[in-house]
């Protein structure tokens, strides 16, 4: 780092002294005088600065303003190539519709390599950016989803360090071993495997050592490009992605806080003995290392391993959407990321028998008031028993205007199958297209749906997609619809104090149930219909007509 900036001092100074012109008054000789004294005060300024700057910072002040003209010089590229490509051009155009999204590849591989070079707080915003993917464009959300896998490049002492800064002494003296190779990393913190003094394996997660220091700084230069482009283009509408990553961003920082989420949804699921979240050490944890029971089990995608262990994936995905549903719905504390990076399954220790699901990574969590709570839980009994007055009425209540479409994003499948109700031995063009109508209204409606939607109820429809991503992978097993609508009248059900209210619920139930299997019942005969169809040769795959594949 030195010898970089002492080669820019050093060309500073001959650019000053190459470029300096005499005096008016003054004879040539003087004037090189004048302009050497110059460039050399100049000079030594800067390395004054720098010096001091490395001595007490580290150098961050000097890291920090590459990384603000590394982001405006991608900011500026960007724009210009928007200008320019798009230049004389109509929103509509042939031509306009495909230079778009070339232009949106090119710049979503130029953010994508300002974020990998300026690490830290640009990472965690270009993956929370690539998380909005039902509003930016797809070129945005796959390039940046590169960033999910990609961390920033540590020294090699900078661990032991941050032992020493807080706890006093080196990993190796605080526990009674420690690997220095991390087992998993991420933007904010890598991920180690160590064994405490009494015995007790660990997993020790430790915060990047400068990332408190330059995450305010880091933070206004992102809020100050942001509104410079929404300056210089006035359709630009995404600031409030960076305005909402604020305040959950800072969250993170502070591993206290995730370790007393992780015993908050730990308190909230101690009924549920499929699930377990790993204990926290306190006396080994504080803002920027945490410390919890190492876990032995493998990721919820990972078939191979799951298959080793001779598990259900049926069960798995039972339990996985009951877990989630009993949050949502009953507890309002919800995870905002169950990616299958935090949800791991093994053997439940005290049953061979039995499978656990183990929760990992608590640092982000939304809290659903609970009129929210209420509101949702009767909406998604309202969907079960088609009462469409009440599904309106409790879909406003959620400040959500179309209820319809709020309905199929939450069943991701139609709300109803029209032109279904008579089977024919082929499907005529005319049905092809009638269907093909309906998958892209259902499409065009969902997106401005999603854009209207309020921010917590986004937060409830990601979750529910990544579960049913992973389901998916799994080969769909279970009728996830059907298992969250069970946990969303579970809430609602009261308890059984007297005869009269448990004949109620009772009754309550069984006519749940009962149009619950009705119409999963119909759904499965017109989805093996249409299968059946395309199987004999009397019509194309139409399997993507029947689910509403939204990424939140």
């Amino acid at each position: 780092m030195a010898k970089r900036i002492w080669s820019a001092v050093s060309k500073t100074s001959q650019r000053l002294y190459s470029s300096s012109r005499p005096l008016e008054n003054a004879t040539p000789k003087a004037g090189r005088s004048v302009a050497r004294a110059l460039a050399a005060g100049v000079a030594g300024s800067i390395t004054g600065a720098a010096a001091y700057d490395g001595a007490v910072n580290g150098f961050e002040n000097i890291q920090g303003a590459q990384r603000f003209l590394r982001s405006f010089g991608i900011g500026l590229s960007i724009s210009v190539d928007y200008a320019w490509s798009l230049r004389g051009l109509q929103e509509g155009d042939e031509q306009y519709e495909q230079i778009l999204p070339q232009i949106h590849l090119r710049s979503a591989n130029k953010l994508l390599d300002g974020c990998l070079a300026n690490g830290g707080l640009y990472i965690k915003i270009g993956q929370g950016v690539a998380a909005v993917n039902h509003i930016i464009p797809k070129e945005y959300v796959e390039t940046l989803r590169q960033l999910e896998d990609r961390c920033l490049t540590r020294q090699p002492d900078e661990v032991r360090s941050l032992f020493i800064e807080d706890f006093g002494d080196p990993p190796e003296n605080v526990f009674a071993s420690f690997q220095y190779e991390p087992i998993a990393a991420a933007s904010l913190a890598q991920v180690f495997r160590a064994v405490t003094k009494t015995g007790e394996e660990v997993a020790v997660k430790v915060q990047y050592a400068d990332l408190r220091k330059r995450f305010d700084g880091d933070l206004r230069t992102i809020m100050f490009l942001q509104r410079l482009v929404a300056l210089i283009h006035k359709n630009y509408n995404f600031g409030w992605i960076i305005d909402d990553l604020q305040g959950t961003l800072r969250e993170e920082l502070d591993f206290v806080h995730e370790g007393k989420n992780a015993e908050q949804c730990a308190k909230d699921l101690e009924s549920f003995r499929y699930v377990y979240v790993p204990k926290v050490l306190w006396n080994l944890t504080n803002e920027r290392i945490l410390t919890t029971e190492y876990i032995d089990g493998c990721k919820v995608s990972d078939r191979d391993a799951i298959a080793a262990m001779q598990l259900d994936l049926a069960e798995i995905d039972r339990q996985l959407f009951t877990t989630f549903g009993q949050q949502i719905f009953s507890t309002g504390f919800v995870h905002a990321d169950p990616h299958p990076g935090n949800v791991f399954v093994r053997k439940d220790p005290s049953n061979a028998k039995r499978l656990q699901l183990v929760l990992l990574d608590h640092g982000l969590y939304e809290q659903l008031a609970p009129d929210v709570r209420q509101n949702l839980c009767r909406f998604w009994e309202a969907i079960v028993l088609r009462d469409y007055a009440a599904m309106e009425r409790y879909s406003n209540a959620l400040n959500v205007a179309d209820y319809r479409t709020f309905a199929e994003i939450l069943l991701q499948r139609p709300l109803e199958m029209k032109g279904t109700g008579k089977f024919a031995t082929r499907l005529t063009e005319q049905d092809l297209a009638y269907m093909a109508k309906q998958a892209k209204e259902h499409f065009d409606r969902i997106m401005g749906t999603l854009k209207s939607m309020p921010r917590n109820l986004i937060l409830v429809i990601r979750n529910l997609n990544t579960i049913r991503s992973i389901a998916r992978d799994h080969g769909d097993p279970i009728d996830r619809p059907r298992i969250m609508a069970r946990c969303a009248l579970a809430a609602l059900c009261p308890s059984r104090r007297d005869v009269r209210n448990f004949l109620w619920v009772t009754f309550r139930k069984l006519r749940f149930e009962f149009l619950l299997w009705r119409q999963s019942f119909h759904y499965w005969l017109v989805s093996n219909y249409l299968k059946l169809l395309t199987r004999v040769g009397r019509s194309p795959d139409t399997s993507h007509l029947m689910n509403i594949h939204i990424d939140v």
